[in-house]
Parts: C-alpha cells; structure tokens; sequence
C-alpha cells in the first residue's frame, strides 16, 4: 500500500515550515509571501496531498461532520430530503453521515449516542414514531449529545430544541378544498400512524376543512406511509362509495392506484387520487399525481441555515423554530366528479 503523503512532505517539497503549510492549505491569515504560497499549493498538488481530518479535528475542535438521523430511508420523501440535505452541507463545507433508526424508539436511542460519540459537528434529527411514547427519553437523548440539534419534519411541541417543519395541518385543509372545489362530497382519507404528529395533523386538517363544508369523511383508513398500506386500503375507499381520495403520503397514493387499476377502475375519470410530499415526478412515477408539496428543497435549505447559525453561535438561545407552509402541486390525478 502506498504511503499517504504528509504536511512534513508538503513542507519539504516547497522547502518551507511545516506551520508554513498549514497556515496557507488551512486558508489562515499569515505574512506567508505570494510566491510562497505557490509554491505549497503546486507542491500539494503535484504530491496529492490530501489533509488528515483527524489531525485537523484535534486541532480545530471541528469534525467537519453533520449527522442526518432519519426513520426510514427506504421511504422516498426521506430519501429525497436526505439527497437535498448532503448538498446543502456540501456547501458549507460539512459532510454527511446518514443513519436509520427503522422508526423504533430502541434503535433511535443508540444511533444518537454513537453518532454523539464519534464527534459530528452537529444532528438533524427526524424522531421515530415510537419516540411520542417516551418524549422524556427522547429530550434527554437530545440534550445529552453534546452538540447542536435541528429537529427536522416532525415538530415536537413546546420550543425546547431547534427544529423546521411543514404545517401539515394546513396541507390537510389545501387537500380537502380541492377535491371538494372539483365537486366531491364523498371524500375518503388514507392517513399514516396517527400516533405521529405529522399524520395526525393532515388528518385534522383534512376533517376539519370538510367539517366547515357540513361533510364527513366518507372513510377513515389508517395505512403506513408504505406503498403497500395504500394498496391495501383501496378496496375499503372503494366500497365506502367514496368518488374522491385523500393519502397522507405520496406513496401510499401510487400504491392505492395500483389496487385500483387492478380492479379496472380509472383515475380520475372513476376516482379522483390526491397525495401528499411532493416526491413522485421526482422519482420517474409514471402517475400525474396531484399533490400537496412540501417543498422539500426550502425543508432542507432552513434545517442547514439553523445548523450553521447554531454551530457559528452555540450560545444562542434554544428553540427557534421555522415552519414552512405547504403548497398545491395540481396534475391530472384530480377531475371534476360524475
């Protein structure tokens, strides 16, 4: 195995002080002359030198290294938001470690203590479902780290850590009004575990928008956020005589549409389907799904900012909260009832 070239072999090739070539590769005020400064930087260049973050990190007290711990990152809106998150860190110079905690509080538990342990810069975090259980636990676990926290996605109540989130009860709301302004009046709801803030406040939103129009929900369906759990609440939506659908996630939308494609039924002309993240197009679905997005490039962009500001003032004070309003995605999944 080949030799991993040094600062001392930077220093020597440019025949200059090893502080001579930290100063300038570290980018540090100095009185280091211009031609001095070439000269390391070819040298560094023709050697291959790449820096050792350990060293750096004893140093600067700094890993470089932001942590995103996420419940699930076969779900494609974690998936996708965990994408415009790394490249939101690469800009300020972070990389990114992603963990999963498979939604379980357990798991949860020992990736925030090994992650505070190998010394990341700072956590995003998305609680796992489970976590609403044990609030207690899941704030000890949050200030125990050690480091800046930015709770991303699913808000906790009370202002006790930083956090940026979607206002997911006015996502429900945006979904009942337009399916009741193209005509419905039979409207099922597909949400995900209510036991979760975000599903139960679409849900809320949901009913209470219909509420205000003198309706009810023509079926109330607690699916998964899976593509499966959408699947298999079709035939429930189907026989509940429902013209229109609501799922809280776009998954569960395209996994209702298979079930129902499969049953000979189309969308819209037969159902009308509205989903909810914003995240289909993005991964080449074939179905023009109408959707309520949640602006996952703001989501992510606001969490780094937080991050950042948190990192460069530590002393701030705790709880600051962003919350983002969702917006209408209308495609061809939605129609005018028969």
């Amino acid at each position: 195995m080949a030799r991993r070239t040094t600062i001392k072999d930077v220093a020597a090739a440019a025949g200059v002080s090893v502080t001579a070539v930290s100063l300038v590769l570290n980018n540090r005020p100095s009185r280091v002359s211009e031609e001095t400064r070439r000269a390391i930087l070819e040298a560094a260049k023709t050697l291959d030198y790449v820096p050792n973050q350990v060293a750096r990190t004893l140093v600067t007290q700094r890993s470089m290294l932001l942590a995103f711990v996420v419940p699930d990152i076969q779900n494609l809106f974690f998936a996708s938001l965990a994408k415009r998150l790394e490249d939101e860190c690469r800009r300020m110079g972070y990389s990114l470690i992603i963990a999963n905690t498979d939604d379980s509080r357990d798991t949860e538990h020992d990736v925030i203590t090994r992650l505070a342990a190998r010394g990341v810069d700072g956590m995003f975090l998305i609680s796992a479902g489970e976590s609403g259980a044990d609030m207690e636990g899941f704030r000890l676990d949050v200030t125990r780290c050690g480091c800046p926290v930015v709770l991303v996605d699913r808000m906790p109540s009370g202002a006790w850590c930083d956090a940026v989130g979607i206002d997911n009860h006015e996502g429900g709301r945006l979904a009942a009004r337009c399916l009741m302004e193209h005509g419905h009046r039979r409207i099922a709801c597909v949400s995900g575990d209510v036991r979760i803030g975000n599903a139960g406040d679409r849900r809320d939103g949901f009913v209470e928008a219909l509420g205000e129009a003198g309706l009810r929900p023509a079926a109330m369906i607690e699916g998964d956020y899976r593509h499966a759990g959408g699947y298999a609440a079709a035939d429930v939506v189907v026989e509940s005589g429902a013209t229109a659908v609501f799922c809280c996630n776009d998954l569960m939308a395209l996994g209702l549409m298979r079930r129902l494609s499969e049953r000979g039924l189309r969308v819209p002309d037969d159902m009308s389907v509205m989903g909810y993240d914003g995240i289909a197009e993005r991964f080449g679905f074939e179905f023009d799904l109408t959707t309520v997005g949640q602006g996952i490039g703001r989501l992510a962009g606001e969490s780094a900012a937080m991050m950042k500001g948190r990192i460069e003032r530590s002393d701030a004070p705790a709880g600051r909260r962003v919350v983002i309003p969702p917006k209408l995605i209308s495609r061809g999944s939605v129609a005018a009832v028969r």
